[in-house]
């Protein structure tokens, strides 16, 4: 089971997706993963974050994956947006998938781009969780 982008903004113990992905694009130098979970975890370094980090925050990076690679090839999101029908196996494969394509896409591309990326995944995150 996962959450809707909106639910998940409605949650006390979850990062904002829009924001995180908006705070995502000031990193883009430390490269898409690392940029993505200094945003959404507030730092890089494991030993750090794994004190303080929720399945909520999990589950957030995975649809923030999932945001991206919508931009980058349709076919992640062909099946619809995460929300409480999917089972955690099949959000897993959905983020493996936005995993993959976004992880090909920024391998030929720039810091740049990719900060436009993450600037264009937050603000369609921001139209998704507005609406209920």
């Amino acid at each position: 089971m996962t959450m809707s982008v909106t639910e998940l903004a409605a949650l006390p113990t979850a990062p904002t997706i829009s924001k995180g992905l908006r705070e995502a694009a000031r990193y883009a130098d430390h490269g898409l993963f690392l940029a993505l979970r200094r945003a959404l975890f507030g730092t890089t370094n494991f030993d750090d974050f794994v004190a303080v980090v929720t399945p909520e925050h999990a589950i957030a990076e995975g649809v923030a994956l999932i945001v991206l690679g919508g931009l980058v090839d349709p076919e992640v999101t062909d099946q619809g947006w995460p929300d409480a029908t999917w089972t955690a196996g099949y959000f897993a494969q959905r983020v493996g998938h936005a995993h993959e394509v976004v992880a090909g896409w920024n391998a030929a591309h720039t810091e740049q781009q990719l900060a436009h990326l993450f600037e264009a995944a937050a603000d369609r995150a921001q139209q998704m969780e507005t609406t209920a």
